[in-house]
């Protein structure tokens, strides 16, 4: 028998060898690409959010302007009418409550809703905890079967609320843009913030990559199954269809998350391919690191827009190598088996691999998107460290719109920090920055792991809320630490190790997805009020430079303590001390 060899030239031979026998360097250039890809596309939009945060036309305006008049003239505000804090956060929760209301309302009785395709239903806690997870941009996920919605709820209920969730919290960004650059003393109209973030962001883009992904092969149908005859079988299995690309667009685009599938991106119909799967990445990194980018634009501080990219890519680094470290080392134990090891696969697509894996993870996590496209469960102790240390700092990246806020917020912090340690006057852009804007950024910052830690010690103490918990304690105390964070942050994702559906953490984590959504966003937009009714004066040779390398450094650090220094305890009762019991570290069992 004869074959023939293919004609393989040099240069792709090289790059073949160097992907197949070195899959450690191989990986972190593959993590790199996906970095890279990102940072361009965001860097592209960057220029279209600038104008929108200072309320120029763009090059869509002349389309996008008449339906944001028209949907003006049906709620009865005006563009031009101003508000202050109080009308316009005000305005933003009414608003969100109406939304949350009629949401559950078709969620809870949508069995009497006519094209009902034999749904399954939801009962009250799972109903207002979907309720509210999708309303908050969280989309924590606590079923798993799609056939539990009609396609009705599918489509206009939860995409729509997919569509307001971030819409919202980018109208808040303006509003927060807004107060640095004005001396009115106003912040905007939050019914015009939104209707522009709609109509000139999140719309048009969502059009655009929904026909990539149909085009890539994810489906956009009426169908409600697909009927499917597997082998050596009389029956059939049905696979549920639906508005899937229309669905994965709005979910990764406005950093929702939520996956159509219980499975989300590593269920084929959801995430196919590699192309798809760097699209979904790209997708959700685009608008949160092209807000950040935009900054240095916006207030005409190119080095201050840099500033912030360094820190962020420092930081998505970071989190990628320890998680792709610790899924390519995996578990020594299994090395000395006798068996071909060559890391850890197990729960993650083998046509994506571990480094795909990994960046796909921790991007999820370092946004507020929450999308995984592999199960969390099966990660070691150190790869679920890289993915959960962003979520203990907030998702330093952010989401949509969050992503101005929650830097903003580190930002002031940091430059006060800074100014004490220095003996210089603490400003941003130019303003002096007062105790008002320092309590409140401190408000924000304690928030979030006070509502999680708070919760976590509560179901720690209650036997019956651990009676669900499969793992070993250190795992268990890692399980709950992520739900709480993941909810805390809005951000949705889950390791899972114990049911999650039952009323107690339907109801736990509902409260805990108001509070890391609202009170930090009305923390937010006090500081934008403060900020707007004062004058910038002429930048002196005292103020910190907060496009300075010095500066940056600060920043991280501060990131890195203020977001984790509260977690500390708990992480060394839950991941850390996992990662040593699996490196034979830990001296006695662990219960």
């Amino acid at each position: 028998m004869s074959y023939v060899v293919p004609n393989i030239n040099h240069s792709s031979s090289f790059w073949i060898n160097l992907f197949l026998s070195n899959r450690a360097l191989s990986g972190f250039i593959i993590i790199l690409i996906y970095l890279a890809v990102a940072s361009l596309f965001a860097y592209l939009i960057s220029d279209h959010i600038a104008k929108i945060y200072r309320g120029e036309k763009t090059s869509i305006s002349r389309y996008t302007d008449k339906f944001v008049n028209f949907f003006e003239k049906i709620i009865g505000e005006e563009s031009k009418k101003e508000m202050k804090f109080r009308e316009y956060f005000k305005s933003l929760i009414i608003f969100n409550a109406i939304a949350g209301i009629i949401a559950f309302i078709f969620l809870y009785f949508e069995n009497m809703i006519p094209f009902n395709h034999s749904s399954f239903g939801m009962n009250l806690s799972l109903t207002v905890n979907t309720v509210v997870s999708f309303l908050t941009n969280t989309n924590l996920q606590h079923y798993s079967n799609p056939l539990r919605l009609t396609y009705f709820s599918q489509t206009f209920v939860l995409i729509g609320l997919m569509y307001l969730a971030p819409a919202t919290a980018f109208a808040a960004s303006m509003a927060f843009v807004r107060g640095i650059l004005t001396e009115k003393g106003n912040l905007g109209n939050f019914y015009h913030d939104f209707l522009i973030s709609i109509f000139e962001l999140f719309l048009p883009l969502s059009l655009l990559i929904t026909i990539f992904l149909i085009l890539l092969g994810i489906p956009e149908t009426t169908l409600s199954v697909l009927n499917v005859h597997p082998f050596f079988s009389g029956s059939t299995v049905p696979i549920p269809l639906g508005s899937v690309a229309s669905w994965e667009s709005i979910k990764n685009l406005g950093t929702n998350g939520g996956g159509f599938y219980g499975a989300n991106a590593a269920f084929p119909f959801e995430n196919p391919n590699w192309i798809t799967n760097m699209i979904e990445f790209t997708s959700f990194i685009l608008i949160p690191l092209g807000s950040i980018i935009s900054l240095g634009k916006v207030f005409e501080k190119r080095q201050f827009g840099q500033m912030l990219f360094g820190v962020i890519m420092a930081f998505f680094i970071l989190g990628a190598a320890i998680t792709f470290i610790g899924e390519y080392v995996g578990i020594p134990a299994l090395s000395s088996l006798g068996i071909t090891y060559t890391g850890n696969l197990v729960g993650k697509e083998t046509s994506l691999g571990i480094a795909q894996s990994s960046i796909f993870a921790v991007g999820a996590t370092m946004t507020s998107t929450g999308a995984s496209n592999g199960a969390l469960i099966s990660y070691t102790p150190l790869g679920i460290l890289g993915v959960l240390v962003p979520l203990l700092m907030n998702d330093p990246l952010g989401g949509a719109g969050t992503s101005v806020l929650n830097i903003f917020t580190f930002v002031i912090f940091t430059a006060f920090i800074a100014s004490l340690m220095v003996g210089r006057l603490p400003e941003i852009m130019r303003i002096k920055l007062g105790s008002r804007e320092i309590k409140y950024s401190t408000l924000s910052l304690i928030t979030h792991p006070l509502i999680v830690m708070i919760p976590l010690g509560f179901t720690l103490a209650y036997s019956f809320a651990m009676g669900t918990f499969v793992n070993s304690q250190p795992d268990r105390i890692t399980s709950l630490l992520y739900e709480y964070t993941s909810s805390a942050s809005n951000n949705g994702s889950e390791i899972g190790g114990f049911l999650t559906n039952q009323a107690f953490f339907n109801y736990m984590d509902s409260l805990v997805m108001l509070l890391g959504r609202y009170l930090i966003i009305g923390f937010q937009l006090v500081i934008a009020q403060s900020l707007s009714a004062k004058a910038p004066k002429a930048e002196g040779e005292n103020a910190v430079r907060l496009g300075s390398f010095p500066f940056a450094v600060t920043l991280f650090s501060v990131m890195i303590i203020v977001g984790l220094l509260s977690f500390f305890p708990v992480l060394v009762l839950g991941p850390l001390l996992s990662l040593a019991r699996d490196f034979g570290l830990v001296v006695g069992e662990i219960l």
